[in-house]
């Protein structure tokens, strides 16, 4: 089943469920569409590609194969921009080639192509004759993946006949094909065959979350018709597979005056295997009656005056396919309006044929209180727009909960709506998720969410503690909020460079006298990362008579990479090959974690005055910041930090001691 990872350390925020606005129906322009056909428009999964069947020029010779990019992928709701579609030379030849299908990977590339094409011995390359009965026959071709190039066509003898058969739809999964014949044995003029087909390979689910092909091999059964209740005495053609495999999009021209064509569609019956009655599209896919005024422009409206209405009733609708969003359709027409013959058009899905599927959604409420924390006991109110439509609950736990399989909470839901869960418990800040399921979820899919609930804290008494003499400090674990028993601190300041250490009274830190210039404080204890706090003068006056917390980080929390250590000569920025080897595994170590941010620290030994020693710190930590910045770290990921003497790791008494003091060292940020 899909998954999907969700981690939440949130307050409350407001969201509310929006429905996808509509955008305005698309005739698109040149280079796309030209004054010849375009014609048949397979759209890639992701909508990023389009390969349609044209007669343009500059191609092999009659109809061929073309592709084109859209230049503002990966936008899904901006207008795409076509770039100049070229050639498939590969297969194209001097005869015809078209009405074709594609069988899409599960990392979306295309891994097999069906197409139309006829028997020919005349083409210069060798590659390029084909074998094949007369008329129009099915080809199949399948691209190498070492060499990425496309084998040589083979004429499909067991799909074929001695008559028309022409553009084949594969099923997403590989294993169904229907295309369209006038072979015997059919109702009336093209009739909807179908072959199936067995894998002959077992293959492994490698992305539960893509288009899965199951069929990968195996040998095309004898065709059958797809039966009355989809073929009539007319013409049925342009069969097209829904992403899913459970619904078949065509044209027929059953019962026009004209002998014109409009879509339809059929669902298929999964448990009784056969295609239901079928369904004429309406507006703006067909233009074989008057177009609602729910339809948002021409060409699609017809003219107020209706003075071409007739030319609207003789067009043609033929092609259509459906991004795996279930988003978009595109498809192509020859009606008035267009750059030449056939043309491509584009238009959203239809809210009423976007499909809905079961959804469960699971995981974990988690206690944030708590330094290995447990499940909890939670209420999960699920919205759909404002309306509640589930409240559930999760349950406490321990245990091992560091596994997808571990949960507390459960239930389905369907897709195809913007849902907004409510999470909350008593003596807990609630917080809120969105769970988009509209578009294309898919069947048979599931979101894991872990969400962590932070305890409300009882607020702080902003009066002075007349209690409290000067300005009182006290250092707690940064993640479970309890004080760490045996803290050490140090002050600085300009007048005491060398650090003085300060009294422990019950785990508490008292500045008896409250200092007249900008001052740090240092924090050590052990098993934790030593810290230094910057105050300026400024807020001394808002400091006293309380009490100032001073939060340190548990070394367990860090990766054992942020206690690298850059160390420098006396009055030197520049870095060695040693220090660059070092950081080397930090920047693999960043790059590879795209939500770590780090503070580089620079530092000095107490040598010289603190002007000098800020610039000269400030420069050590640039030196490592340039050279992160080089091995292609973000620059929103780092900040530069300048301590200057304020943070020994030895005494400065001695030059050894003063050696290791003239460093850089890292922070993690939240």
């Amino acid at each position: 089943m899909k998954k999907y990872l969700i981690s939440l350390i949130i307050l409350v925020f407001p969201l509310l469920a929006q429905p996808l606005p509509k955008v305005k129906d698309v005739r698109f322009y040149q280079p796309l569409n030209t004054q010849n056909v375009e014609y048949n428009p397979i759209i890639s999964p992701t909508g990023r590609y389009l390969v349609f069947q044209s007669n343009r020029p500059g191609g092999e010779g009659g109809m061929d194969i073309w592709i084109s990019e859209n230049l503002s992928f990966p936008d899904r709701m901006k207008l795409p921009v076509w770039s100049p579609p070229k050639n498939f030379r590969e297969l194209n030849t001097t005869n015809f080639e078209g009405m074709f299908s594609i069988l899409f990977d599960e990392e979306e590339k295309p891994y097999e192509l069906y197409f139309t094409s006829v028997r020919d011995k005349s083409q210069a390359d060798p590659k390029k004759n084909r074998e094949g009965y007369d008329g129009l026959n099915l080809y199949y071709t399948k691209i190498n993946p070492r060499t990425g190039l496309w084998s040589v066509p083979i004429h499909l003898n067991e799909v074929n006949s001695h008559f028309e058969d022409k553009m084949p739809a594969v099923s997403p999964d590989g294993c169904s094909m229907v295309f369209s014949s006038n072979r015997p044995g059919g109702i009336g003029g093209f009739d909807l065959w179908i072959s199936k087909r067995e894998p002959s390979t077992v293959t492994k689910e490698t992305n539960p979350d893509k288009p899965k092909i199951r069929c990968r091999d195996g040998v095309w059964q004898k065709p059958i018709s797809v039966g009355t209740t989809v073929n009539t005495k007319d013409d049925e053609i342009s069969p097209s597979y829904h992403w899913d495999g459970l619904r078949l999009y065509f044209s027929s021209n059953r019962e026009d005056k004209n002998r014109k064509f409009s879509f339809y569609y059929s669902e298929y019956n999964s448990s009784q295997n056969y295609f239901e009655t079928p369904i004429l599209l309406g507006s703006p896919f067909n233009t074989k009656q008057q177009l609602s005024g729910e339809s948002t422009g021409f060409p699609f409206d017809t003219p107020a005056d209706y003075s071409t209405y007739s030319l609207w009733e003789e067009s043609d609708n033929e092609g259509i396919s459906a991004t795996f969003d279930d988003l978009w359709f595109y498809f192509s027409s020859n009606r008035p309006g267009g750059e030449g013959q056939f043309d491509i058009y584009r238009t959203m899905v239809p809210e009423d044929l976007r499909r809905t599927y079961e959804f469960v959604f699971r995981g974990l409420v988690l206690d944030g209180s708590e330094a290995i924390m447990i499940g909890l006991d939670a209420t999960l109110k699920i919205y759909d727009d404002t309306r509640p439509i589930q409240v559930i609950t999760s349950k406490r736990i321990g245990g091992d909960l560091s596994t997808s399989d571990a949960e507390n909470f459960r239930t389905t839901i369907k897709t195809g709506k913007l849902y907004r869960v409510e999470v909350s418990s008593p003596g807990f800040h609630p917080t809120e998720l969105l769970l988009d399921l509209r578009g294309n979820v898919g069947k048979d899919k599931e979101q894991y969410s872990q969400i962590i609930l932070q305890p409300i804290r009882p607020t702080k008494d902003e009066r002075p503690d007349k209690t409290i003499q000067g300005i009182r400090f006290i250092v707690k674990d940064k993640k479970t909020d309890l004080v760490i028993p045996n803290a050490i601190c140090y002050y600085f300041d300009d007048l005491t460079r060398k650090g003085k250490s300060l009294e422990s009274k019950d785990s508490r830190f008292d500045l008896e006298k409250s200092p007249t210039m900008d001052f740090e404080i240092l924090v050590r204890a052990k098993g934790f990362k030593e810290e230094t706090f910057l105050f300026s003068k400024d807020k001394i006056s808002s400091m006293e008579g309380k009490e100032t917390v001073l939060y340190l980080r548990n070394l367990n929390d860090f990766d054992s990479l942020y206690n690298t250590i850059i160390y420098f000569p006396f009055n030197e920025r520049t870095l060695s090959d040693e220090d660059k080897k070092k950081l080397d595994l930090f920047a693999d170590f960043l790059i590879q974690h795209k939500n770590e941010k780090v503070e580089i620290g620079g530092h000095t030994d107490n040598v010289g005055n603190k002007e000098y020693n800020i610039s000269l710190s400030e420069d050590r930590a640039l030196s490592v910041y340039q050279y992160l910045r080089l091995k292609a770290v973000p620059k929103e990921r780092m900040k530069v930090q300048a301590y200057h003497y304020s943070q020994p790791i030895a005494e400065n008494e001695t030059e050894e001691g003063r050696s290791r003091n003239r460093r850089v060292n890292f922070k993690k940020i939240d």
